[in-house]
């Protein structure tokens, strides 16, 4: 942030902070206006409800198109030169080693322009006193390389992941290929059973990515890169998590008349959420819980979802009656 007297002014001016908002809305309106970006919305319009593949297929067209990164980007530049109060529209992506935007983001498709900073990947490898891990996303995506940093990438493979995913079948991961990317590569990842890391890069790469979550696995799932063995697994439904943070926050407010709101989330899909929602009851009213945990120690589809709920159990509810029955005469 641009501190001092130019930013007290810039707050203390209507006609300034009018001026930056229209050119934020301008430069997004140009960007929508490119041709690229309305081929691209017109396309999923039409695709709708259609699948992952020919969205993938409309994103491929997009990245691949000559000189679409740099227009879009130019239209911010152009814009910050002119105001330095300037923002762009768009989202800013990232994590210690990546910086990105994303310049598109539909229910169906995202894309970001994103830079992977090859120093900080040395030195996070460099740095590292345990060991690293192969994550598969579990979403499908496409990688354009516009500058491939002349980098080196091990490809992954996983046991695909599937709405019956069990850690005692998790299996390992293996090792496909290493190879090197060229500037201009496109290569498509399925993140259900495919992973990518960067072994070493001797500059900077530079890429778009379009990811779906069309078709996604149902989880995250991460191997240790030294034994190659399941280390864990998060949800990809973006809903189920957010539903997830609501049942915590209703327990930790101890809202017993939200009772009926968990009973219904038993019924949940997703392995995951069901037993999470289990947790979340349990530790609001364990007498309301218990008969819903009975049920699902015997009938849950899912044999480590039964086999946690089986184990609770006998854990605390056996423990509990035997502490309740009369001691003999």
């Amino acid at each position: 942030m641009i501190i001092g007297g130019a930013l007290a002014a810039w707050f203390g001016d209507p006609r300034a902070r009018a001026r930056s908002m229209a050119a934020r809305q301008r430069a997004g309106g140009e960007f929508a206006a490119l041709p690229e970006v309305s081929r691209l919305e017109r396309e999923l319009a039409a695709l709708r409800g259609a699948g992952a593949d020919p969205v993938l297929e409309a994103a491929r067209r997009f990245v691949e198109s000559p000189g679409i990164a740099q227009r879009a980007l130019s239209l911010f530049l152009e814009a910050a030169a002119k105001d330095p109060f300037y923002r762009p529209h768009v989202r800013l992506t990232g994590s210690p080693v990546l910086s990105g935007l994303l310049l598109f983001d539909r229910p169906e498709l995202s894309i970001q322009a994103a830079v992977l900073d090859a120093d900080a990947v040395a030195a996070k490898r460099a740095e590292r006193t345990g060991g690293g891990s192969i994550v598969f996303t579990g979403e499908r995506a496409l990688f354009h390389f516009l500058d491939g940093g002349g980098a080196t990438l091990s490809l992954w493979e996983g046991p695909p992941i599937r709405p019956g995913f069990t850690a005692a079948a998790s299996g390992r991961c293996r090792l496909v290929e290493r190879r090197p990317i060229e500037d201009g590569e496109t290569f498509e990842l399925d993140g259900g059973s495919q992973a990518f890391i960067v072994e070493r890069a001797a500059r900077n790469l530079i890429y778009l990515q379009a990811s779906t979550p069309m078709g996604a696995a149902p989880l995250r799932v991460e191997y240790d890169s030294a034994t190659l063995a399941f280390i864990g697994a998060s949800s990809t439904d973006e809903a189920s998590s957010r539903m997830q943070m609501m049942l915590a926050s209703l327990r930790i407010l101890d809202r017993r008349d939200a009772v009926p709101v968990f009973r219904e989330m038993l019924a949940s899909p997703h392995f995951y959420t069901r037993w999470q929602t289990m947790r979340e009851l349990l530790a609001l009213d364990a007498e309301a819980a218990l008969p819903h945990l009975r049920t699902m120690a015997s009938d849950d589809p899912h044999p480590e979802v039964r086999q946690a709920a089986a184990r609770t159990l006998d854990l605390f509810f056996t423990e509990a009656a035997e502490k309740a029955e009369p001691c003999p005469a």
